[in-house]
Parts: C-alpha cells; structure tokens; sequence
C-alpha cells in the first residue's frame, strides 16, 4: 500500500486510514488493506479445500477495481491539475489494469496448457482501453484549469496581465515537480510509442499463434504502460505554474 509505506513515519499509517470521509488517499490504502485480507482468505480456501471460490474471487476482484479507482480519484479529483481532472482519467485506470492481468493470465495459459485463453476478451478490453486513453488524450486538460493571471490578480479589468521578471534566479522543486517540460513533438512520438507497445504489438501477437510471441506479450505491454504512466505525469501541470507565466 504505497500510500501507507511512503509516509516519513510508517507507524502513524492508521492516521491516514482514518480520513477515508475526506482524502481519496485514505480510501484507497482502505480498500488495499481490504483486499489484501479477501486475497488472503482466497489462498487459505484454496490451500485447504483444495478448489477456489468462485465467490471469494469475484469479491476480490471487484474490490481491486474500487482500489483501482480510488487510486486513479487522488489524481483525477485534483482541480489544480487541469490534465488530470477529467471524467474519463479513472476509467483510464481502470481499463489499464484490466488490460494488464489479462495479458499475464493469457501468457500463463500458454505456458500451462499450450494455448493462450480468454482471446476474444482480452482483445475487446485491449480495444476498448485503446479507445479510453486516446480520448483521454485527445480532451483531457484542453478545458484549462479556468484560473489565469487576470484571475489571480484580480487585474483582468485592466488587461493581459504579463510576467516582468522571473520569481527567482534559479529553477525550484515547484517547476521540475509541478510544470516539467515536454515538448509536444516527443510527447506525440511517445503517445505513438506506448500505443504500439502496450496494444498494437500485443493484439497482433495474441492472434498470431505463435508461442514465443505470445508469452512477450506482458512484457511488451508493460514497456507501454510505462511510458503511458511516464507521459501522464510529465504533461500534467498545477495552476501552480502561471506564477512562473505559464499559461494553460
């Protein structure tokens, strides 16, 4: 649970669990601690028993959905971050991660029983993930954040209000954090890079029929998802950045 173990002091982690009413940080280390435990439970049946519930299982994977999205929330429920807050950024999460364990049940399938499974399905989340994320690129963020010098200053009456001089001397921790530079042509060939690795390649190889192709699949899908997750906070920018005469 990153939210809880990245904290300056692990043991005051029930403190952040405690402002699930407020803070989607909180609900998501809830709902990961939660689904750990139904994760846990679903071993010990299958250990003793010797079968696995169907129950337990379709439990736990709705509650790693809900982690999911509650993970996607901190970001998308970010006014400040015009990029970020948009309607569809949990859905992008969500269809993500789908992606992502079937690809590694169609690889496992492979190895187990010579033939890789759940094809069809795993080509419609693959497409339908597709088509969320290039929306999602194509709207998120054009809005603005609706904030602007005119507004910060309350100077708009007057005119474009202009930066004179810089803040400071030297770059901070506020620029490289919360407005780093990309520029738009690289942004576009690493949109285009992540589309054909993380589900070009893979949809190709999973109808290919070819073993070793299709046991690269997870791999080549999360070489994808990397530079997707890389351009997703690289492109983002906090309002933070029109004191620095930034307009977006």
């Amino acid at each position: 649970c990153s939210s809880l173990f990245h904290l300056g002091h692990p043991e005051r982690a029930f403190r952040a669990l405690s402002q699930w009413r407020s803070s989607w940080l909180s609900r998501e280390g809830v709902f990961a601690v939660v689904t750990i435990g139904v994760a846990c439970l679903y071993v010990i049946f299958w250990l003793t028993e010797g079968q696995r519930s169907a129950a337990l299982g379709m439990l736990l994977a709705a509650f790693s959905m809900i982690t999911v999205w509650a993970t996607a929330m901190i970001y998308g429920s970010l006014k400040t971050i015009a990029r970020w807050y948009h309607p569809l950024t949990p859905w992008v999460y969500v269809s993500l991660s789908i992606c992502g364990g079937l690809v590694a049940v169609v690889a496992w399938e492979q190895v187990m029983s010579g033939s890789p499974a759940f094809v069809e399905l795993t080509t419609g989340i693959l497409v339908l993930a597709l088509i969320v994320k290039v929306i999602w690129w194509r709207r998120a963020g054009q809005s603005g954040s609706g904030s602007t010098p005119e507004s910060a200053t309350g100077l708009g009456a007057m005119g474009q209000v202009d930066l004179l001089m810089s803040p400071h001397t030297e770059e901070n921790w506020l620029q490289h954090e919360m407005g780093f530079v990309v520029a738009r042509k690289h942004a576009q060939r690493l949109s285009q890079i992540a589309v054909v690795l993380a589900f070009i390649l893979p949809l190709l190889a999973l109808w290919s029929g070819i073993s070793w192709a299709i046991l690269l699949i997870p791999l080549v899908h999360f070489l994808g998802i990397m530079i997707e997750r890389w351009l997703f906070f690289a492109e983002a920018k906090h309002v933070v950045t029109l004191f620095y005469g930034d307009r977006h």
